[in-house]
């Protein structure tokens, strides 16, 4: 028995294999298929086999002649089914539908709330059955599960449900929704797939670092292998060992620098003379009522934080693409004074939007499928 389930496990990978060969280099032939997985011609024609009937992927045409019969060119079957991918909103919940290819298919809508929260386990699994329905009269099916939870939805830790005639269990959502709908599932958070959402956009292998300035630093690190690394908080990062002290205990961090709050605050002692209501301070309207030095100082020192932060990164985990978002980062228009500032690296705005984000949920969920 053991034996058996050894070579199933080997035949899943090596059809993994396959995908993710076609995926990046399709269309191709068995020949070369053979060649990219060093797999013999006889492996590769039952793998092949075995893709084709599951409609996974399809034969394409006829490919150019090396001497021989011409060969028959196989790709994925973009069109048998989709990921699809989910982000909540304050009154709906989103659903796209992507194909392998990234491309998108189609988009849905239903009423949601965040009253609903306890029940978004058994909602996206009814909302996914019902798609599903109308996807298997076409002969057509949903591959994977890509979730967006943006900043208010993870501070609450969700829990699924497992639920069977003899007990239940509490388990990650991830983990349920996997369970009862037999498909990858992937949760993430809005932050790394707004950074995945970039990365992609470059279409580079550099890592790279996504800061948002609003309230607070918030940051994700995408590594050129494609992965988030969730062990650098930027926001904590030490810039100056004499400066304010955090609420975590940090002297001089990026918090307590660049964000909303702490340049309220550095604008409240410089200005004190002119400012009679601290409590109903904003970032705009001081922006808009202080003299032009008070504001240029302050626009220096936060470019002069960040510049050490940039470098900072750059040294220590080889980063070369930047991408700045949040109020901050445009309100002070710090992208452009901070490109001037470095010639080797690459330093942007991000104009990212929610089909990007959930696109990007779309490509970790097919990474899950065919890795």
């Amino acid at each position: 028995m053991r034996h058996r389930n050894n070579l199933k496990e080997l035949k899943d990978k090596n059809k993994k294999r396959v995908i993710k060969i076609l995926i990046n280099n399709g269309p191709l032939s068995r020949t070369e298929l053979s060649q990219y997985t060093r797999l013999s011609m006889t492996a590769i024609s039952d793998l092949v086999e075995e893709l084709l009937n599951e409609k996974i992927i399809k034969e394409s045409g006829i490919g150019p002649s090396n001497g021989g019969r011409r060969p028959i060119m196989l790709e994925l079957n973009s069109d048998n089914g989709y990921i699809a991918t989910f982000k909540i909103f304050r009154d709906n919940l989103a659903c796209i539908l992507f194909d392998f290819n990234l491309n998108k298919r189609d988009e849905k809508k239903i009423e949601f709330n965040y009253y609903d929260l306890p029940f978004l386990q058994k909602i996206i699994v009814n909302f996914v059955n019902d798609i599903e329905f109308n996807l298997n009269k076409e002969n057509k099916k949903i591959y994977g599960l890509g979730i967006c939870l943006n900043d208010d939805l993870k501070e609450l830790n969700f829990r699924g449900v497992l639920s069977t005639s003899i007990s239940s269990d509490y388990m990650t959502l991830s983990q349920a929704l996997s369970y009862e709908l037999d498909i990858p599932v992937v949760v993430e958070n809005e932050i790394d797939l707004k950074s995945m959402a970039e990365y992609l956009a470059f279409g580079t292998n550099e890592n790279l670092a996504y800061i948002d300035l609003n309230d607070e630093v918030r940051s994700s690190v995408i590594l050129r292998d494609g992965r988030v690394n969730n062990d650098i908080n930027i926001g904590h990062m030490i810039i100056d060992r004499n400066g304010p002290e955090c609420p975590e205990g940090h002297k001089g961090c990026l918090n307590t620098l660049v964000t909303v709050k702490a340049l309220i605050r550095k604008i409240v002692a410089l200005e004190r003379n002119h400012i009679n209501d601290k409590e109903f301070l904003s970032i705009n309207s001081v922006y808009k009522f202080f003299e032009n030095d008070t504001i240029n100082k302050i626009t220096n020192d936060v470019i002069d934080a960040l510049k050490v932060a940039i470098l900072n990164l750059k040294n220590l985990l080889n980063i070369k693409l930047f991408v700045f978002d949040g109020k901050i980062s445009k309100m002070f228009n710090v992208v452009d004074s901070l490109q001037k500032s470095f010639n080797d690296v690459i330093i942007k705005q991000s104009f990212v939007n929610d089909e990007d984000i959930l696109k990007a949920a779309a490509k970790l969920t097919l990474n899950k499928i065919i890795y």
